[in-house]
């Protein structure tokens, strides 16, 4: 579970954030990126119904995307918010899968300051 601080959870700051321009993409994830005037960086995690009909498998996914940032927090920069949205085919992926593809992402866009030696980029 995220702690408070690195939620992302007002409608006029995620619309901040989608009206920014900075994007990365990487297989069926993809990132928006803003900064902010905090000191904690903060993220959103969205998963349409494209995805699956069902909430459970959803609601998996984004607990599954908040464990993944979860782990890197103490990397992350702090005055950044970030959308991770999810695409057809991420919910395919298992955990150990789907951690190395949040690890690149955040390291293309730049919201952690370096990404692992072993991480093929």
């Amino acid at each position: 579970m995220l702690p408070l601080a690195n939620r992302l959870r007002k409608k006029k700051d995620i619309d901040r954030v989608f009206a920014n321009k900075r994007s990365s993409k990487i297989g069926p994830l993809v990132c928006k990126t803003a900064l902010n005037d905090l000191d904690a960086g903060r993220f959103c995690f969205i998963v349409s119904k494209r995805i699956s009909n069902k909430a459970v498998v959803r609601n998996k996914l984004k607990r599954r995307l908040r464990e993944a940032v979860a782990g890197l927090l103490p990397q992350v920069k702090k005055n950044c918010d970030c959308l991770l949205i999810a695409c057809p085919g991420l919910e395919l992926k298992e955990f150990n899968e789907l951690v190395p593809i949040v690890k690149k992402i955040l390291f293309f866009a730049g919201i952690i300051n370096k990404a692992d030696q072993n991480l093929q980029i």
